[in-house]
């Protein structure tokens, strides 16, 4: 799938389409488990995000991707 590779709210959005077009309970439970942990994940990284906000710690926020240049 590669959906680790790609951002999170990507992923949610792919697996809210996934579930959405299952063709059986099992397919779909599969697939709302892993949507409910997704979302679960991107929770905490808003909380992580408004605490460093809030606090004024820049140092809670994790490192964002870097373009490289040559």
């Amino acid at each position: 799938m590669g959906s680790r590779a790609r951002r999170l709210d990507d992923r949610i959005r792919e697996l809210c389409h996934d579930a959405v077009v299952a063709k059986n309970p099992l397919q779909a439970k599969s697939i709302l488990s892993e949507l409910h942990s997704a979302i679960h994940q991107y929770t905490q990284r808003l909380r992580i995000r408004a605490a460093a906000i809030l606090t004024g710690r820049s140092d809670l926020l994790p490192e964002r991707r870097r373009i490289l240049k040559d």
